[in-house]
């Protein structure tokens, strides 16, 4: 597993700005044109939303065995962008949780 948490002040900013930003735009990729695509080719969105959580975890393959539960977390995350018809939710619950991860981090 990749153990890079922040260490200093700066490193703190800049893990947030991260966080901020990874958060929106793997959902803009992943629960948004994936999804789109996937719906787009099997006809499907329930199946559209397994792909793209398959994907996902796929993508964060550098966690190893955790990447199932990663895989499963997209399946979560696509299930409420359906359910909301937005990607707001999923943006802010997936940028918040790199964020909390990055202050338990850091002050721990």
């Amino acid at each position: 597993m990749v153990n890079i948490p922040p260490k200093t002040g700066f490193e703190l900013l800049v893990w947030l700005g991260l966080a901020a930003t990874g958060g929106f735009c793997e959902e803009l990729v992943f629960r948004g044109y994936l999804t789109q695509q996937f719906r787009a080719w099997t006809g499907s969105r329930l199946f559209a939303v397994v792909l793209q959580g398959v994907v996902f975890g796929l993508a964060h393959g550098y966690y190893h065995k955790v990447m199932v539960v990663v895989m499963v977390q997209g399946w979560l995350l696509g299930l409420l962008a359906y359910w909301r018809k937005s990607l707001r939710p999923g943006m802010l619950a997936h940028g918040s949780q790199d964020a909390i991860g990055g202050l338990v981090a850091f002050f721990s």
